[in-house]
């Protein structure tokens, strides 16, 4: 059997990078996905990300959580070292402007899930509701959590 393949969110990396840990419950949100690139590591499941992801990581971690250069640099290192990164193309830039229109996406999101439903099969992971709540019409999506679940407890 093939391994799993999954598309990891902006959130979720992130989560895994910074070790964050919700505010309000004290959960550790890092945990899940630090098992996840784990298992890629390992090569028990197959990882992915956009372009666009890396792009948007960079953007948060300098921006909001004012990281350095250098820093944010070895960051993208090690991930583009640990997954695969889908670099999206006028086929996925015309379904995420697709998507759009029809719905309420902003433009990473609607990238995203054009490259999930471009590169089915693929699980696509995040932590964002109301982008589960969407994608979920057109791909498998789940949070870290339930991807761990349903896979590998």
């Amino acid at each position: 059997m093939e391994p799993a393949r999954v598309l990891l969110d902006t959130d979720v990396i992130i989560n895994w990078l910074i070790q964050e840990t919700e505010t309000t419950s004290n959960k550790e949100l890092w945990k899940a996905p630090h098992r996840i690139i784990k298992l890629i590591e390992e090569k028990d499941i197959s990882g992915f990300i956009s372009l666009t992801t890396l792009l948007e990581i960079r953007f948060l971690l300098r921006r909001k959580k004012k990281y350095s250069f250098q820093q944010i640099e070895d960051d993208i290192r090690k991930l583009t070292t640990v997954l695969d990164v889908i670099i999206p193309d006028g086929i996925h830039l015309i379904k995420a402007n697709t998507l759009q229109i029809d719905l309420p996406l902003d433009p990473f999101d609607a990238i995203h899930l054009a490259v999930s439903i471009t590169s089915s099969p693929i699980i696509l992971l995040s932590r964002d509701k109301d982008f589960l709540r969407i994608s979920k019409q057109f791909v498998k999506a789940i949070t870290p959590e339930e991807f761990l679940k349903e896979n590998f407890l």
